[in-house]
Formats: C-alpha cells, structure tokens, sequence
C-alpha cells in the first residue's frame, strides 16, 4: 500500500489514464459497431441495447463501491458519446449543394458544419465574408446553384431576406430557421401555393451544442410536402427528435416554451441584482433548488440580449403569456401572506396535477 498522500495521488492518476484508455477503445468499437450500421442501413439507436448496457452498470455499482445513480450517469454518458459517434459517420445519400445565408453568424456556422460533417457541399452568402467556407457575395449566384437555401439570418432580417430569396425562384428547398414566424407567415404560405418547396424550421438548442442526441428540432409545415419532406430528410439519423407542427401553430407554444421561460429566468435575476445582497453571499448558501435556478439564470445572463428582446418583442402571443405570468406571481404572492395554508397548498397541488403526478 502507498505510504504518503503523493504516493497514493500517482496511482489515481494511473487509473483515470487507464480508465479513459479504455474509453478510447470502447469508442473504437462504436466507431466500428456504426460503420456497420450505415454499410447495412441498420438504425444507429437501439433503446433495448442501451437499457441493457445501463442495467448492466447498475448492477455493478456496489462492487464498484460508487451510487447506482452515479453508475446510471456513468452508462448513459458513454450511450451517448457512442452514439453522437455514430451519427457522425457519414452517410451513402447524395452530397447536396447548401447555401447558408448567414453563414458567417454563430448558428449559421454551426449549421454549415453540421451539414458538412454529413457530407453536403456547402457555401456561405453573408455580409461577412467566412473563412472556413466557400464565400458567394451575390445573392442571385448563391441562390441559383443550390439544392438547398438556409437563412440563418437575425430575427429582424429574415422577412426581407426571405422575400429576397424566393423573389429569384428557387429550385431548391428554402427553409428558415428563425425564432419567431409571425412576420414570416404571409411570404411561407404565399411561395408553398406557388409551388416553393418551403420549411420553416426552429432548432431549440443553440450554437454551443455538440451533441443531438435526443435534442429538439421543430419543422414547421407551411403547405409545402415536399419542402417538409426534403428539410426533415436533412436532419434524419441524427439522434435528435424531429418535431412536426403547423407553422401557424409555432409562436403561440414558443411564447411558452421560449418567451416564458427567458422571462421567468430574468425577473430571477433582476430581483437578486435589485435586493441589496451580493451572488457571491447568496451562492455560498444555496439550496438545491436555488442552484438550480442559479445555474439557468446565469446561462441566460450569458445570452445575446438583442436576440432575446427580439423573441419577447416579435412574437404576437408574447403579453398573454407575459400578463399571465404577473398574474400567477401574484397569486403566489396573495396565497403566500394568507393565514391559512388552503390558497397555497392548491396553487402546488395544480402544479403537480400538470406534470403528471397524482
């Protein structure tokens, strides 16, 4: 047995070296496992595979001397690096000329490497040059040559650059993938009666993201099949879970799913910068759940802030959800000062009706 602290140190530095030894060889053979997969047209996920592979660390956990819940972490990390391994592997399919307008911005980057890690060809038309793909500076050239148009531009430019687009008769598919649909709605439906093959499409995740395993992405159905068809076909076998809805549906749940939630985490912080009392105090003694709040809140401090005025300001449905919001804060509010416990109790016991608990 080691005798001193440095002693006992270098061993563990021995085993996390042959641990991620044996990860690397365990990502060999899922690197192996998915070239099988793509060569035979298998499906990359099997949900029974993996459960089995969780169970198999769960059993395991005592002997190991660490949680089941570690031991199920642990499994499910290794899943999913596998798999976003797998996913990577690029497919028979034919490569496709993409345009991404808007290349240059974070998302549109990321869509133009995702579309080239999958093989696709893809050039960039922005008002800043890019380098690290081809650059086309004129509109009409960039549009004319693709199979695919991606408008990755700002919320607030995306009307005109749209009617822009489809002002030069696309052949191929034409797809958006802004936040916000309202002031895009007339021009979507308009092209699809006229046979564009049009999307308009929401990835909710942004730029930072590594991994689509099990990640939404919302196709929205302006009346186009075959643009629908076309978009979603682009995004298959990635792991992520391909979303379909009516386009005219979109804002009204993302005023939910987007608007509330931004403004839920911004009232947060706005309340602690106003109370009087320092992060750095508050942080040291958080519970559970302030940790929690905590750690999105100051995600969305991160966040651009033009983007986010722009989600709240654009979207029409954005003061109903806002207006109920004040209202369920004062409720809260009401019920919290009350004597009895009657008022508040209901106000939780709602909540836990709506998440599915009994």
């Amino acid at each position: 047995m080691p005798d001193n602290v440095d002693a006992i140190r270098w061993r563990i530095e021995e085993v996390d070296n042959h641990i991620l030894d044996l990860i690397g060889q365990r990502m060999h053979l899922a690197k192996q496992m998915g070239q099988f997969k793509v060569g035979r047209s298998m499906p990359i996920r099997n949900v029974r595979v993996e459960d089995q592979v969780i169970a198999r660390f769960v059993s395991r956990a005592k002997e190991a001397e660490i949680s089941e819940g570690a031991a199920k972490r642990i499994a499910m990390l290794l899943i999913h690096e596998s798999v976003d391994a797998q996913m990577r592997i690029p497919k028979a399919p034919e490569a496709k000329r993409i345009t991404v307008i808007g290349g240059s911005g974070k998302m549109g980057n990321w869509l133009c490497k995702f579309f080239a890690e999958r093989g696709h060809k893809v050039m960039v038309h922005d008002i800043a040059s890019s380098t690290l793909f081809p650059f086309e500076n004129d509109l009409r050239r960039a549009v004319s040559g693709a199979d695919v148009i991606v408008i990755a531009t700002p919320i607030g430019r995306t009307p005109d650059m749209l009617e822009r687009v489809l002002s030069l008769k696309p052949k191929g598919v034409v797809f958006d993938v802004t936040s916000i649909k309202a002031p895009l709605l007339p021009l979507l439906k308009k092209a699809a009666q006229k046979g564009v093959k049009v999307c308009s499409v929401h990835p909710m995740f942004g730029p930072d993201t590594h991994m689509l395993l099990e990640k939404n992405i919302v196709f929205c159905d302006c009346g186009s099949k075959a643009g629908l068809k076309e978009t979603k076909a682009l995004f298959e076998s990635t792991g992520a879970n391909l979303r379909e809805i009516k386009v005219e549906e979109h804002d009204a749940i993302m005023a939910y799913v987007l608007g509330l939630s931004h403004a839920i985490n911004i009232a947060f912080f706005a309340a602690l910068a106003k109370s009087g009392r320092s992060y750095r105090e508050l942080s040291a003694l958080s519970s559970t759940t302030f940790s929690k709040q905590e750690c999105t809140a100051k995600a969305v401090a991160s966040e651009n802030p033009e983007l986010y005025y722009e989600i709240q300001h654009v979207n029409p449905h954005t003061k109903e959800v806002l207006d109920l919001l004040v209202r369920s804060v004062e409720e809260v509010r009401q019920a919290a000062t009350e004597q009895e416990s009657e008022h508040f109790v209901k106000v939780m016991e709602q909540g836990r009706q709506y998440f599915g608990g009994e």
